[in-house]
């Protein structure tokens, strides 16, 4: 069943500020955050990707890696690890880093890149192209963060973790680099949302997330933002 049948009236109104919380939900330390700052990490880490974004207007991500020297490489290998499936990654190991796209996990995501991107995507060769072009955007930006040496979750304030006496431990938010790297693809490739909308999607086509808790996580991210 299509997406949008599943979760009706909702793909409209779903913000970067909406999707940016979403994703701030999965770090591992999400529920040390104050809710009141909520807004302050998802805000600064998507004006962070859109403000790095703003350098390569008007340049297509594939010469932006051969001009980088960055090499990226599409394998039919399995993309799984330790029961997580990864559709791409960039092994900071090699000089240069290098880019590997799971094309089997990316062919995976064609049904609900056409549901959700529309217009962007009229055909399968044309769904994994994009597909492709949107995880060489996101790992782009980590490689942008690892040559600066300037990641985004180290530019924010870190959080109190654990507090003792006069001694409080504090640590950063790592989820704020995934939402830059989210806002860094959407400006670049002139998405319509931001793309961690087509993991969710996928997940919801695949019933490994039922569309109503979908709805209702991001009920709750609309109070917090």
């Amino acid at each position: 069943m299509p997406v949008q049948a599943l979760i009706p009236d909702m793909l409209p109104g779903l913000s970067d500020e909406i999707l940016g919380c979403m994703e701030l939900r999965q770090d591992p330390l999400f529920h040390k955050i104050p809710k009141e700052k909520i807004p302050y990490y998802v805000h600064e880490s998507l004006q962070a990707g859109r403000l790095a974004a703003a350098a390569y207007k008007g340049h297509g991500i594939r010469a932006m890696c051969r001009e980088a020297g960055l090499r990226y490489e599409i394998t039919e290998a399995s993309g799984k690890f330790h029961n997580v499936s990864f559709r791409a990654q960039i092994d900071f190991s090699k000089t240069p880093p290098e880019i590997i796209l799971y094309a089997s996990s990316l062919k995976g995501m064609q049904t609900v890149c056409q549901e959700i991107l529309g217009e962007r995507s009229s055909s399968g060769e044309a769904d994994l192209d994009l597909l492709v072009d949107i995880h060489l955007a996101h790992e782009f930006y980590h490689w942008l963060e690892y040559r600066e040496q300037s990641f985004t979750n180290e530019r924010l304030e870190a959080i109190e973790v654990f507090k003792l006496g006069p001694w409080t431990k504090r640590s950063s938010v790592v989820q704020c680099c995934e939402i830059a790297a989210h806002a860094f693809c959407k400006e670049l490739l002139g998405l319509p949302c931001l793309p961690n909308l087509l993991d969710y999607a996928y997940l919801i086509e695949e019933k490994q997330l039922q569309a109503e808790d979908f709805m209702q996580q991001i009920t709750t991210c609309k109070l917090w933002i």
